[in-house]
């Protein structure tokens, strides 16, 4: 695997947690990575392969993608704190989800002129699940600069969690996770690629998830939960 994406997919597990001891957390591992995961790691494959042009990136991230359905969150509830800057610009087009059709096409141009990539990406287009397909759920929002997210969230006890953020690329973006007693269980460093938190509660509980942004540009993000 090339430096710069195993680099990548290594910083997406490197949030920090806190001690089961100080926090509502399990002393339980975690599990394997789950639907919430897989989504995050497609979505860092594709910008990888966009921007290295690494079409074979691009077919594993729609594969990824495509094995997660997606359902609306209920019970979320946001609360949007501070006052946006004026004027702020609404940044570039974000690039497709890799699970869409435009996604697919993108990869389609690359393999114009390449007739095995051409069967690649007519096996994946043909291609029936071989598995259950995993569920994840989301809500969209949208982030101004000067502005910060919270999500009250309930999780819980001993069941593996996973909460990321996958933005437009138009600005950093970072994830603090809190429990009911405000005591920090997982944060994320600002980064222009989506943000993971995994965990597994000790106890049923509500947490606040907040979402920061550093960039001059509105970011509009997708929040993603198992």
């Amino acid at each position: 695997m090339p430096r710069p994406l195993a680099a990548l997919i290594l910083a997406l597990s490197l949030a920090t947690t806190a001690g089961a001891q100080e926090a509502n957390l399990s002393a339980s591992a975690t599990g394997k990575p789950g639907a919430a995961a897989r989504l995050v790691l497609a979505d860092a494959l594709w910008r990888q392969g966009l921007s290295d042009g690494e079409a074979l990136y691009l077919l594993s991230a729609i594969q990824l993608a495509r094995s997660v359905t997606l359902q609306p969150a209920t019970g979320w509830e946001r609360t949007t704190k501070g006052d946006p800057a004026k004027d702020a610009p609404l940044g570039r087009a974000a690039a497709p989800d890799p699970a869409s059709e435009d996604a697919l096409a993108i990869v389609r141009n690359l393999a114009e002129e390449n007739p095995a990539l051409q069967d690649l990406v007519y096996d994946l287009d043909a291609q029936l699940p071989r598995s259950p397909v995993a569920t994840a759920v989301f809500a969209k929002a949208e982030l101004a600069p000067g502005q910060t997210d919270s999500w009250r969230i309930v999780l819980f006890g001993e069941v593996p969690a996973e909460l990321g953020v996958i933005g437009d690329g138009d600005s950093l973006l970072g994830l603090t996770l809190l429990d009911e007693a405000g005591v920090e269980v997982c944060a994320t460093p600002l980064s222009i690629g989506p943000a993971l938190c995994r965990l597994t509660p000790a106890q049923n509980g509500f947490f606040t998830l907040t979402v920061q942004s550093s960039g001059a540009e509105v970011n509009h993000y997708r929040l993603i939960g198992n």
